[in-house]
């Protein structure tokens, strides 16, 4: 094989007369770089951005419109855990309703098998999930400030039954001074 003079060679045949490749190109003075720095800034921004919105403790619960919270001033942070809702009409845990609030005060029983049902079979989900770890039995109750004690007692009953005996409360946290108006939305309480 004889030896050739290093040039440029198309490595297909035909980009043989492209124009970057033939000898006599007339060379552009335009230059065509990357500018960098206007690109990491961006970036920069973009990512403080994010994490501003995104904080590692976000809020757990969703306040339903129908559902008014009771006011606190002590509160705690809380760690992910299923929440049960109690409002004027219905029960739900997660979002998926359990029972109706009238037939569930109705029912001389403090059991609420659909509630025990659903809590258990988080439990074997949670306890799957995390294998080895004992089960913390965590469970977040946010209800209306104005449910009769008796339907949230029952609730406790089902939630005890099922193995959940940590319970938390979603609360409003007001401001440390007596007749301060900045309410916002716990994350929880205890």
């Amino acid at each position: 094989m004889p030896i050739k003079k290093p040039e440029k060679r198309p490595f297909a045949p035909w980009l043989k007369e492209h124009r970057a490749l033939s000898k006599n190109q007339r060379r552009h003075s335009s230059v065509a770089d990357l500018l960098l720095t206007p690109l990491i800034d961006m970036f920069v921004i973009l990512v403080v951005f994010l994490i501003m919105n995104f904080s590692a403790s976000g809020e757990l619960i969703s306040i339903s419109k129908d559902i008014q919270l009771p006011k606190a001033t002590v509160t705690s942070e809380l760690e992910r855990a299923p929440i049960i809702q109690i409002s004027a009409n219905t029960v739900a845990i997660e979002g998926v309703k359990v029972g109706d609030a009238d037939d569930i005060l109705k029912d001389p029983d403090l059991r609420i098998p659909s509630l025990t049902d659903k809590l258990q079979e988080m439990r074997k989900v949670d306890e799957m999930m995390h294998p080895g770890q004992p089960f913390k039995g965590q469970i977040i109750i946010n209800c209306d400030k104005n449910i009769d004690f008796k339907l949230v007692r029952k609730v406790m009953f089902a939630a005890a039954d099922a193995g959940y005996t940590a319970f938390n409360y979603a609360v409003l946290v007001t401001g440390a001074v007596p007749g301060e108006g900045g309410e916002k939305p716990a994350e929880g309480g205890g």
